[in-house]
């Protein structure tokens, strides 16, 4: 017996890949329905600017992954969501210990591979800086969402409070992201960042998915019928029904809004209510779709290149990566 203990406790922790895959199941449960490589899209687009060889450009690829899909794992375990992707959640599957366990170990695992992405000290040091920054901006965004629909009507954010919760919530992988890959970055920037670009591209992809949320069908055969109304979150949308019923004195629909909210509710006709204050009452869903327009209409007309980069590539080639970037924003901006 003392020596099988002298022997265990003298070399590293057993691990085997039999145990790698059972704690791996939920994570491997929600790639069973693959997102659609969004993420990965823009990535291959930016680094037409930033030229990663292809080996950091995976790694990277691969980092932002593990990171997009467990944070996915304990939104769903935050939001009580039944569905994701339009399967049934991995926490209702495996239960939320082992979820919970799993999505904060890929989170460890994707921190892991940084070391594979360069073999100098200083440059490591600067990834797993921006690595924790980034994943703190995401956790901060991610409690203050939680809170305002937790203890609401504690606190009604205004709008923006509402954006600067987005900037740390949906921002911090967004930025993260393009931080890493700017760091490692073999060409010159000119002193012209990408980050203003994704910061912007960060609010509009959130408050689209706030606006689909409500009013998109397959967004609900994915993951419910206005499933946000379910949690109870303080989306773009009731943010600014809230605020407007405030300021123009409409109590009644005011603590409508609030009463359906708290419920927490999966009944179809109190959802079609919430919404129907929202679309002919507030007018808070036309509101929010033109909100998206302006933000995308920024970067459009976008005359001085405060978001795109200034292009010193072949002029063909700057053309299209433009055209490129600005399908991108195209396609958030659908509604």
């Amino acid at each position: 017996m003392e020596a099988q203990i002298d022997e265990l406790i003298n070399k590293e922790p057993v691990w085997s890949s039999q145990n790698e895959n059972l704690i791996s199941k939920p994570y491997s449960h929600i790639l069973l329905k693959p997102g659609k490589n969004f993420r990965l899209n823009l990535i291959l687009q930016i680094n037409r600017v930033l030229n990663l060889p292809k080996d950091q450009l995976a790694i990277v690829s691969q980092i932002i992954e593990l990171l997009h899909n467990s944070s996915l794992l304990i939104d769903d375990i935050e939001d009580n969501a039944p569905l994701r992707r339009g399967q049934t959640t991995a926490h209702l599957i495996f239960g939320i210990p082992s979820t919970l366990n799993t999505a904060n170990y890929m989170y460890f695992k994707a921190m892991q591979l940084l070391s594979q992405l360069t073999s100098e000290p200083p440059l490591y040091h600067e990834l797993v800086t921006i690595f924790n920054e980034e994943l703190i901006n995401l956790h901060r965004g991610q409690g203050l969402d939680i809170y305002w629909r937790d203890f609401l009507p504690e606190i009604i954010p205004t709008q923006q409070m509402y954006l600067n919760m987005v900037m740390n919530k949906t921002g911090g992988l967004f930025r993260l992201t393009l931080r890493l890959m700017e760091t490692l970055s073999p060409t010159s920037h000119h002193g012209h960042s990408l980050v203003p670009f994704i910061n912007l591209l960060g609010i509009i992809y959130q408050i689209r998915d706030d606006y689909l949320n409500l009013k998109d069908f397959q967004m609900s055969s994915e993951k419910g019928f206005a499933e946000d109304i379910t949690e109870g979150k303080i989306s773009f949308p009731i943010v600014h029904a809230l605020n407007f019923t405030k300021s123009e004195g409409h109590t009644e629909k005011h603590d409508e809004i609030l009463r359906i909210l708290s419920l927490r509710t999966n009944d179809k006709d109190l959802k079609l209510k919430l919404i129907e204050i929202l679309e002919f009452h507030t007018n808070s869903l036309d509101y929010t779709k033109n909100f998206i327009n302006q933000l995308v209409n920024m970067i459009k007309n976008d005359k001085e290149n405060k978001y795109l980069p200034v292009l010193t590539l072949h002029s063909n080639t700057a053309a299209n990566l433009r055209g490129e970037l600005l399908y991108i924003i195209d396609h958030l901006s659908e509604l």
